[in-house]
């Protein structure tokens, strides 16, 4: 079923529809179209306006300058909170290319969030057994992605009750590591393609799940182990253990509610702590790359974990 991850699931509606973030922009924002250019800008000084469009910026953090670039929309003001998202690339990636491969700059402006994409060293994020340099080196990259909340809440008018954080590949299991250890600074997280790869889940607040995975991947199969196309070179945890290992934690029902309509199959758990919940969406025939990304070099170069 070749392009289904492109055309089965419009990811990004998805997440912020699932997740509660649409529905905060200001009523003189929803009559000005998405731009199709943004602005660089400078960091904004404290209780100025906030500073719109595009910014690279950096944050020292554990002996290391950590780069990410930042979009906040027009409609941004020091007036009213808004929900903030970071958004992790894959395994290769950097934050630039998440943003064109995403597409979450023009849903920012849309719907009036603050959307961040954090680097990682050497483009790769330390989510426990895996990936690359990040791992090796063990850089805490829960402290920092922890801090870039704080920093980001400190400059701008986030709403810390709605921080959001999603990732592809190498950056959904950095989402689910954030999500199990920092439960308290996310309102939920949406991994995708990508598995939970520390061998125990805190839980220790409720803390939403979106889930999406393809059920053709061939660099992070489903059922696990090492894939075809993967260069990450670890075995991968199985969606089944990953997600057994999360709702367990999560304290929520011990068996999902399944439901299948055309390509897609969701299982849902209910019960969980604080009221949350926990969702799982197998796109059948989908492979790697992220929905609705674009299919060409730049897209999928950036998603080998």
């Amino acid at each position: 079923m070749k392009n289904v991850m492109n055309k089965a699931l419009p990811v990004i509606l998805l997440i912020v529809l699932t997740f509660g973030v649409v529905g905060c922009r200001s009523k003189d924002a929803a009559d000005e179209p998405a731009p199709t250019e943004v602005r660089a800008e400078t960091t904004p000084g404290s209780g100025a306006a906030p500073a719109t469009g595009v910014s690279h910026r950096t944050l020292e953090f554990g002996g290391l300058e950590r780069t990410y670039r930042l979009y906040v929309p027009k409609s941004v003001t020091s007036a009213k909170q808004v929900p903030l998202v970071l958004a992790l690339h894959g395994g290769l990636g950097w934050g630039d290319q998440f943003a064109t491969t995403s597409r979450f700059e023009a849903l920012a402006e849309t719907e009036g969030f603050v959307v961040a994409f954090p680097d990682g060293v050497d483009r790769t994020w330390n989510a426990g057994a895996c990936c690359g340099q990040a791992a090796r080196k063990n850089i805490d990259d829960a402290g920092f992605l922890a801090a870039l909340i704080g920093e980001l809440s400190r400059q701008l008018p986030v709403d810390t009750a709605r921080v959001f954080m999603t990732g592809h590949s190498n950056g959904a299991m950095m989402s689910f590591r954030f999500g199990c250890e920092r439960p308290e600074m996310v309102k939920a997280i949406a991994p995708v393609a990508g598995s939970l790869e520390t061998p125990t889940c805190k839980g220790a607040k409720g803390t939403n799940l979106l889930a999406i995975h393809g059920d053709s991947d061939q660099n992070h199969p489903i059922d696990g182990g090492e894939g075809s196309r993967s260069i990450a070179g670890v075995p991968f945890v199985s969606m089944e253990k990953t997600l057994s290992l999360w709702t367990s934690a999560m304290g929520c029902a011990a068996s999902p509610k399944r439901t299948t309509e055309g390509a897609l199959t969701t299982a849902v758990w209910s019960g969980c702590k604080d009221g949350v919940q926990a969702k799982y969406i197998v796109i059948a025939g989908a492979d790697h790359p992220w929905p609705g990304g674009p299919s060409g070099a730049q897209g999928t170069a950036a998603s080998k974990a």
